[in-house]
């Protein structure tokens, strides 16, 4: 009988959802099938809001990809976790455009299997609180196409507070809205 391979992960993030044991992780090169694979099955979907979704053709594309934000978060440029839910790559989120001590930016995506439980409303959180705890920023922001209403209705459950609109923001074509959430530790402390 074959052994089952473990897999071992450093987990930034964990918490529970009703049955649904969620780590936020640092991205491995043994997640790229799983993650390939959900990529291929949600391609149009994903590929509406996230164009290198079309761009993602193998889990040897994928591989790659990890391997290259590898280097560029040792680097300091961002912070990238793959979303494992019972322990499967089902997607990920990360906090780009980091600017030290000042802002960031959260994107992410996941697999059509789990979305609607409130997987990427809570990881936003989670994310937010370490990025307010751990990183020191004032404030995250979360870019949305206009049309995209998930994406807004996570931005909003998660407190987020629509700053404004802009034309061809996402991909020189998209027009978006800038959501923000602002440290609460700066504004108590601001209120010393």
């Amino acid at each position: 009988m074959p052994q089952e391979k473990i897999h071992y992960y450093f987990s930034l993030i964990h918490f529970q959802l009703d049955d649904l044991d969620i780590h936020l992780v640092m991205p491995q090169s043994w997640q790229a099938i799983d993650l390939y694979q959900a990529i291929a099955h949600d391609r149009v979907s994903l590929g509406k809001w996230l164009p290198w979704a079309y761009q993602m053709k193998s889990a040897q594309d994928e591989a790659s990809f990890i391997q290259t934000i590898q280097e560029k978060m040792i680097k300091d440029r961002m912070v990238v976790l793959t979303i494992l839910v019972n322990g499967e790559p089902s997607g990920m989120i990360d906090l780009h455009n980091l600017v030290k001590n000042q802002k960031g930016e959260i994107g992410y995506w996941l697999s059509s299997t789990y979305q609607g439980r409130g997987i990427v409303t809570n990881s936003v959180l989670k994310l937010c609180q370490y990025a307010f705890s751990e990183l020191n920023l004032q404030y995250v922001d979360l870019i949305v196409a206009v049309e995209n209403g998930k994406s807004a209705r996570i931005a909003r459950n998660a407190d987020f507070k629509l700053m404004g609109m802009k034309k061809n923001l996402i991909n020189d074509k998209l027009d978006g809205q800038i959501f923000r959430k602002i440290n609460p530790i700066r504004i108590n402390q601001s209120d010393l």
